[in-house]
């Protein structure tokens, strides 16, 4: 196999309600089989999803995070409402509404001004579907779309692109059943490919005044799917890591309560 994957120049500060497809492909060609990569950033950006930091009042919840985390309560207001669930207090990890695990619920307040912050996509699939619509329609050519973002890696450190939202390509190729070299029946390997590309188009994009948040990869053989990225979630009862946290999380809250009560109780005493 052999790919060609390349950053598309010439791409203007987005703004709300720009259109991403035409901007593209009106800067390179598109096609068929090509995976267009797009940063969640400039998703945002477009869909408007752009909030300035102190257009919300921040909880009781907030201030007591933000405390430990030596953040803007403001800041960590928006974390929490765009989180269903929280799995560690410091660093704050968060699920977001629409599944993903991740710091901060990947609120971003890099390549924006000053005073602003960018949530992620409200639907990263629904968007990735309509990005790619909208290029079939400009263009007549079958593209897959990733939405890219970075994350932390657990175990190592350093951030990786990963994919928060595509569409026409599958989230993962099952290769269990298949055999290897030495004959041997393959038992647990899932291949998370959109994982691998965005990882690919990020190391392109680069992480801070590049201005190329667009790349295209070209030439990889994948299997068509509109399943979206939240097919490769895996569930509460499948992951033992988010189970682990939630467990130390409540086992931390309830220590903490109860020596608010001993101290409460001595101090009464006295």
């Amino acid at each position: 196999m052999k790919i060609t994957a390349y950053t598309v120049d010439n791409i203007p500060m987005i703004k709300e309600g720009d259109d991403l497809a035409a901007i593209v492909t009106g800067s390179t060609e598109i096609e068929d089989g090509d995976i267009v990569a797009f940063a969640s950033t400039i998703v945002s950006k477009a869909e408007g999803s752009r909030y300035l930091l102190s257009d919300i009042t921040p909880s009781d919840k907030a201030f007591e995070l933000a405390e430990l985390n030596n953040e803007d309560p403001k800041f960590i207001q928006y974390v929490l409402n765009s989180s269903t669930k929280i799995l560690m207090k410091h660093p704050l990890l968060v699920q977001t509404v629409w599944g993903n695990v991740c710091i901060n619920a990947g609120i971003d307040r890099s390549n924006t001004e000053t005073g602003y912050i960018l949530l992620l996509p409200e639907d990263s699939d629904r968007s990735a579907r309509e990005l790619r619509d909208r290029i079939f329609e400009i263009t007549g050519k079958k593209v897959a779309v990733i939405i890219t973002d970075t994350n932390g890696r657990s175990f190592r450190n350093g951030q990786i692109g990963v994919t928060v939202g595509c569409a026409g390509i599958a989230g993962l190729i099952d290769k269990r059943g298949d055999v290897d070299l030495f004959g041997h029946t393959l038992k647990i390997t899932i291949q998370a490919i959109t994982d691998e590309v965005a990882a690919c188009a990020n190391m392109l994009m680069g992480e801070s005044n590049e201005g190329t948040p667009v790349a295209i990869i070209r030439g990889f053989k994948y299997p068509v799917s509109d399943e979206g990225i939240r097919s490769t979630f895996r569930t509460d009862d499948e992951d033992i890591v988010k189970r682990a946290l939630i467990e130390k999380l409540e086992r931390d809250e309830k220590a903490l309560l109860t020596d608010r009560a001993q101290t409460k109780k001595l101090t009464t005493n006295d």
